[in-house]
């Protein structure tokens, strides 16, 4: 219950015009693939203040093993370098991280594993220092499960997110305590295949105003039709503090609640400054080629809206990941569907998109750049 999309090539950028995104430049940063390159990049990237960006591969160095976290950075002449700042070997080093990291204090590095040595789930953390980065583990659950992908931190320095095993290893949101690192689950996703409450989340919750957790899972919650699958079709869910270090968990939307409903989100939560929610289904909707939505506080209830339902795969369908929001609110994201292509491999290369706010409630579609196979594709 827990896919994962795979990038197949290289690191990408979207560089946009402040006033129209029509002219949108794609540059790519770096090739990965090279004998003492990582290879196949999962998870967004993350951008410190200074414009560097960070993430990890799940393969690498070279064709196999178990991964590095890496950084970019830019030249004055806008060339881009690599620097590898941590790689796993397997065994007490853990393997495979995945998912997005996550700054904390002193500019640590967070981020989540599919493997280690105690457990196929892991946290760690990487420290910089004069001499390089120090690695630590920082929790495994014992049990042949996955955390994460991807955490999040409060102010504290606290970490949230799919930690810990939960009932017959189906996951749970657990919090890790800064510095002791003890863990405290939060809430277990229920034992049963096609839980009412949701499972599998594919992207870190996020947090919103007042201090409470947002996220979504990719199944659980209506297992009927017109769900397309027995196992369901996703919710969305708020965790709110009780003020006595427990949590109570809230599905706030149920997927394919009617039949023009998104199903099966592949990707997570982003906010605007007004509080809503914004995020993508990859199928359901009204021609079942996926959907972007939004959550907005009505009265006194949570209520979606259908922004764009994605009429075929001509220009593009199926979006996947977690979309990024601007500061005037506009979304981007990227489609796993379009229209197919032998050099991604006899499947589709997919493309990257904008949601544009066009005022009065009304939003533009415009498609930004589609890929060919030797500029990325995912799978």
């Amino acid at each position: 219950m827990n896919p994962r999309r795979t990038i197949i090539t290289l690191a990408v950028a979207l560089v946009l015009t402040t006033q129209v995104s029509a002219q949108a430049k794609f540059k790519v940063l770096n090739n990965f693939g090279s004998s003492s390159d990582g290879n196949v990049p999962a998870g967004p990237l993350l951008l410190d203040s200074d414009g560097n960006l960070y993430g990890s591969t799940v393969a690498g160095p070279g064709p196999a093993c178990c991964g590095l976290v890496f950084e970019l950075t830019r030249s004055t002449s806008g060339t881009w370098s690599e620097k590898i700042l941590y790689s796993f070997t397997g065994g007490s080093s853990g393997s495979t991280p995945w998912g997005g990291l996550a700054f904390g204090a002193s500019g640590k590095l967070y981020g989540t594993l599919e493997g280690s040595t105690a457990a196929v789930g892991a946290v760690f953390s990487l420290s910089p220092g004069s001499s390089g980065w120090t690695y630590s583990i920082l929790y495994t659950d014992g049990t042949a499960r996955a955390d994460g992908p991807g955490i999040v931190l409060d102010r504290a320095g606290n970490v949230y997110g799919n930690i810990g095993p939960g009932q017959e290893n189906l996951g749970a949101v657990g919090e890790l305590s800064y510095g002791s690192w003890a863990y405290s689950q939060l809430y277990s996703f229920c034992g049963q295949n096609s839980c009412p409450q949701g499972g599998g989340e594919p992207a870190p919750p996020i947090w919103d105003k007042n201090g409470n957790l947002w996220g979504v899972t990719t199944y659980g919650g209506i297992s009927q039709k017109p769900c397309a699958t027995d196992e369901g079709c996703g919710v969305v869910f708020e965790m709110t503090p009780d003020g006595d270090g427990t949590w109570t968990y809230n599905v706030i939307h149920q997927f394919a609640s009617s039949s023009s409903d998104g199903q099966l989100p592949e990707g997570g939560l982003v906010a605007d400054a007004a509080g809503n929610f914004y995020g993508a289904t990859e199928v359901g909707g009204a021609y079942n080629h996926g959907t972007i939505f939004k959550l907005s506080f009505v009265g006194t209830q949570w209520v979606e809206t259908i922004l764009y339902d994605f009429p075929n795969c001509v220009q593009a369908c199926f979006p996947t990941g977690t979309m990024a929001i601007d500061k005037a609110g506009n979304l981007y994201g990227t489609t796993l569907g379009g229209v197919f292509n032998q050099t991604c491999g006899g499947f589709t290369c997919g493309e990257v998109f904008e949601m544009a706010r066009q005022g009065n409630g009304l939003w533009k579609f415009t498609l930004l750049h589609k890929f060919v196979g030797t500029d990325g594709y995912t799978r």
